[in-house]
Protein backbone atom coordinates (compact mmCIF):
# COMPACT_ATOMS: atom_id res chain seq x y z
CA UNK A 1 0.00 0.00 0.00
CA UNK A 2 2.99 2.28 0.46
CA UNK A 3 3.74 1.84 -3.24
CA UNK A 4 0.11 2.66 -4.06
CA UNK A 5 0.42 5.99 -2.23
CA UNK A 6 3.72 6.80 -3.93
CA UNK A 7 2.17 6.04 -7.34
CA UNK A 8 -0.79 8.27 -6.50
CA UNK A 9 1.53 11.14 -5.61
CA UNK A 10 3.71 10.69 -8.69
CA UNK A 11 1.12 9.92 -11.33
CA UNK A 12 -2.02 11.80 -10.26
CA UNK A 13 -1.00 14.48 -7.76
CA UNK A 14 2.30 15.64 -9.23
CA UNK A 15 0.89 16.85 -12.59
CA UNK A 16 -1.87 18.80 -10.85
CA UNK A 17 0.45 20.52 -8.38
CA UNK A 18 3.05 21.14 -11.10
CA UNK A 19 0.46 23.27 -12.89
CA UNK A 20 0.27 25.36 -9.70
CA UNK A 21 4.05 25.81 -9.53
CA UNK A 22 5.09 22.97 -7.21
CA UNK A 23 7.99 20.58 -7.67
CA UNK A 24 8.01 17.13 -6.08
CA UNK A 25 10.74 15.91 -3.72
CA UNK A 26 9.90 12.53 -2.27
CA UNK A 27 6.51 12.98 -0.63
CA UNK A 28 7.01 16.72 -0.31
CA UNK A 29 5.81 19.32 -2.81
CA UNK A 30 7.63 22.66 -2.77
CA UNK A 31 6.87 25.99 -4.42
CA UNK A 32 8.41 29.46 -4.58
CA UNK A 33 6.13 32.50 -5.01
CA UNK A 34 8.36 35.55 -5.02
CA UNK A 35 9.49 35.92 -1.39
CA UNK A 36 7.10 33.18 -0.24
CA UNK A 37 7.87 29.47 -0.15
CA UNK A 38 5.20 26.80 0.23
CA UNK A 39 5.16 23.21 1.44
CA UNK A 40 2.69 20.36 1.06
CA UNK A 41 4.08 17.33 2.87
CA UNK A 42 2.39 13.91 2.83
CA UNK A 43 3.48 12.20 6.05
CA UNK A 44 2.84 8.49 6.47
CA UNK A 45 1.39 7.22 9.73
CA UNK A 46 3.87 5.53 12.05
CA UNK A 47 1.31 2.75 12.54
CA UNK A 48 1.13 1.71 8.88
CA UNK A 49 3.22 -1.40 9.46
CA UNK A 50 0.72 -2.82 11.96
CA UNK A 51 -2.68 -1.67 10.63
CA UNK A 52 -4.78 -3.23 7.86
CA UNK A 53 -5.10 0.19 6.21
CA UNK A 54 -2.55 2.78 5.09
CA UNK A 55 -2.84 6.24 6.59
CA UNK A 56 -1.20 9.59 6.05
CA UNK A 57 -1.35 13.20 7.19
CA UNK A 58 -0.97 16.34 5.10
CA UNK A 59 1.26 19.07 6.52
CA UNK A 60 1.12 22.57 5.05
CA UNK A 61 3.64 25.38 5.29
CA UNK A 62 4.10 28.94 4.05
CA UNK A 63 7.27 30.88 4.83
CA UNK A 64 8.88 34.11 3.66
CA UNK A 65 12.44 34.96 2.71
CA UNK A 66 11.70 38.60 3.60
CA UNK A 67 10.72 37.57 7.10
CA UNK A 68 13.74 35.25 7.26
CA UNK A 69 15.97 38.21 6.39
CA UNK A 70 14.68 40.04 9.46
CA UNK A 71 14.80 37.14 11.90
CA UNK A 72 15.94 33.52 11.85
CA UNK A 73 16.17 30.94 14.61
CA UNK A 74 19.85 31.09 15.60
CA UNK A 75 19.78 27.38 16.46
CA UNK A 76 19.23 26.25 12.85
CA UNK A 77 19.71 29.15 10.44
CA UNK A 78 19.50 27.07 7.24
CA UNK A 79 16.23 25.25 7.94
CA UNK A 80 13.01 26.58 6.35
CA UNK A 81 10.90 28.43 8.91
CA UNK A 82 7.25 28.23 7.98
CA UNK A 83 5.16 30.91 9.68
CA UNK A 84 2.03 29.06 8.60
CA UNK A 85 2.76 25.44 9.54
CA UNK A 86 -0.15 23.18 10.29
CA UNK A 87 -2.12 20.12 9.24
CA UNK A 88 -4.58 20.60 6.41
CA UNK A 89 -7.63 19.84 8.56
CA UNK A 90 -7.08 23.12 10.43
CA UNK A 91 -7.45 24.98 7.12
CA UNK A 92 -10.16 22.74 5.65
CA UNK A 93 -12.88 22.24 8.26
CA UNK A 94 -14.41 18.80 8.00
CA UNK A 95 -11.31 17.11 6.61
CA UNK A 96 -10.14 14.09 8.64
CA UNK A 97 -6.86 14.43 10.49
CA UNK A 98 -5.69 11.13 9.05
CA UNK A 99 -6.57 10.04 5.51
CA UNK A 100 -6.70 6.26 5.06
CA UNK A 101 -7.20 3.68 2.34
CA UNK A 102 -6.95 -0.10 2.12
CA UNK A 103 -6.98 -2.90 -0.42
CA UNK A 104 -10.71 -2.46 -1.06
CA UNK A 105 -10.54 1.30 -1.74
CA UNK A 106 -11.55 2.56 -5.19
CA UNK A 107 -8.27 4.38 -5.88
CA UNK A 108 -9.64 6.24 -8.91
CA UNK A 109 -12.32 7.85 -6.75
CA UNK A 110 -9.85 8.26 -3.88
CA UNK A 111 -7.45 10.16 -6.16
CA UNK A 112 -10.25 12.44 -7.39
CA UNK A 113 -11.32 13.27 -3.85
CA UNK A 114 -7.75 13.79 -2.66
CA UNK A 115 -6.86 16.09 -5.55
CA UNK A 116 -10.10 18.01 -5.02
CA UNK A 117 -9.13 18.55 -1.39
CA UNK A 118 -5.66 19.75 -2.43
CA UNK A 119 -7.25 22.27 -4.80
CA UNK A 120 -9.40 23.58 -1.94
CA UNK A 121 -6.27 23.79 0.19
CA UNK A 122 -4.56 25.94 -2.43
CA UNK A 123 -7.65 28.16 -2.52
CA UNK A 124 -6.89 28.86 1.15
CA UNK A 125 -3.15 29.47 0.98
CA UNK A 126 -2.85 31.18 -2.42
CA UNK A 127 -4.52 34.41 -1.20
CA UNK A 128 -1.62 34.69 1.26
CA UNK A 129 0.38 36.31 -1.52
CA UNK A 130 2.90 38.52 0.28
CA UNK A 131 4.97 38.64 3.44
CA UNK A 132 2.61 41.24 4.85
CA UNK A 133 -0.36 38.96 4.20
CA UNK A 134 1.47 36.07 5.87
CA UNK A 135 2.21 38.19 8.93
CA UNK A 136 -1.44 39.25 9.06
CA UNK A 137 -2.51 35.61 8.89
CA UNK A 138 -0.23 34.85 11.84
CA UNK A 139 -1.65 37.73 13.87
CA UNK A 140 -5.20 36.57 13.26
CA UNK A 141 -4.82 32.79 13.31
CA UNK A 142 -1.66 31.77 15.10
CA UNK A 143 -0.13 33.15 18.27
CA UNK A 144 3.07 31.27 19.00
CA UNK A 145 4.45 29.56 15.89
CA UNK A 146 7.42 31.67 14.72
CA UNK A 147 6.25 34.35 17.15
CA UNK A 148 9.65 36.04 17.27
CA UNK A 149 9.86 36.19 13.48
CA UNK A 150 6.40 37.76 13.17
CA UNK A 151 7.20 40.34 15.85
CA UNK A 152 10.56 41.23 14.30
CA UNK A 153 9.02 41.57 10.84
CA UNK A 154 6.19 43.83 12.01
CA UNK A 155 8.70 45.96 13.93
CA UNK A 156 10.97 46.20 10.87
CA UNK A 157 7.98 47.29 8.76
CA UNK A 158 7.08 49.90 11.40
CA UNK A 159 3.59 48.37 11.61
CA UNK A 160 3.41 49.11 15.30
CA UNK A 161 -0.38 49.08 15.59
CA UNK A 162 -0.61 45.52 14.27
CA UNK A 163 2.39 44.55 16.38
CA UNK A 164 0.80 45.99 19.52
CA UNK A 165 -2.41 44.09 18.86
CA UNK A 166 -0.46 40.88 18.32
CA UNK A 167 1.62 41.24 21.48
CA UNK A 168 -1.51 42.14 23.45
CA UNK A 169 -3.22 38.92 22.30
CA UNK A 170 -0.19 36.87 23.33
CA UNK A 171 -0.07 38.55 26.73
CA UNK A 172 -3.80 38.08 27.36
CA UNK A 173 -3.50 34.40 26.53
CA UNK A 174 -0.31 33.64 28.44
CA UNK A 175 0.30 36.29 31.10
CA UNK A 176 -0.66 33.84 33.86
CA UNK A 177 1.29 30.98 32.32
CA UNK A 178 4.60 30.03 33.90
CA UNK A 179 6.17 30.34 30.43
CA UNK A 180 5.34 34.03 30.21
CA UNK A 181 8.70 35.39 31.50
CA UNK A 182 10.51 33.38 28.82
CA UNK A 183 8.06 34.37 26.08
CA UNK A 184 8.24 38.01 27.22
CA UNK A 185 12.04 37.93 26.96
CA UNK A 186 11.96 36.34 23.51
CA UNK A 187 9.57 39.01 22.24
CA UNK A 188 11.73 41.80 23.67
CA UNK A 189 14.81 40.33 21.99
CA UNK A 190 12.94 40.17 18.66
CA UNK A 191 11.66 43.75 18.92
CA UNK A 192 15.07 45.29 19.48
CA UNK A 193 14.87 49.08 19.86
CA UNK A 194 11.05 49.02 19.75
CA UNK A 195 10.93 46.96 22.95
CA UNK A 196 11.19 49.76 25.54
CA UNK A 197 8.11 51.51 24.13
CA UNK A 198 6.11 48.30 24.56
CA UNK A 199 7.28 48.06 28.18
CA UNK A 200 6.15 51.67 28.76
CA UNK A 201 2.72 50.81 27.33
CA UNK A 202 2.41 47.83 29.66
CA UNK A 203 2.31 45.35 26.79
CA UNK A 204 5.55 43.71 27.93
CA UNK A 205 7.40 43.43 31.22
CA UNK A 206 10.97 44.51 31.84
CA UNK A 207 13.30 41.63 31.14
CA UNK A 208 14.70 39.96 34.25
CA UNK A 209 18.32 38.85 33.81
Amino acid sequence: MRRTLDQLLSQQVRPVLKQRGFTKSGRRFLRQRGPLYDLIDVQGSKWNAVTPHHGFFVNVGVGSTEMDAVYRNPGNPSRPEYVLHTRWETLLPGMPGETVFDQSTDMVLFAELFIGALRRLLDVIDPIDSSAALAQWAVQRNLLNRMEKVCAYLAACDDLDTLAGYVSKIRQRLADDRRWPTINRHILDALGPVGPAFIEQGLLDPSIP
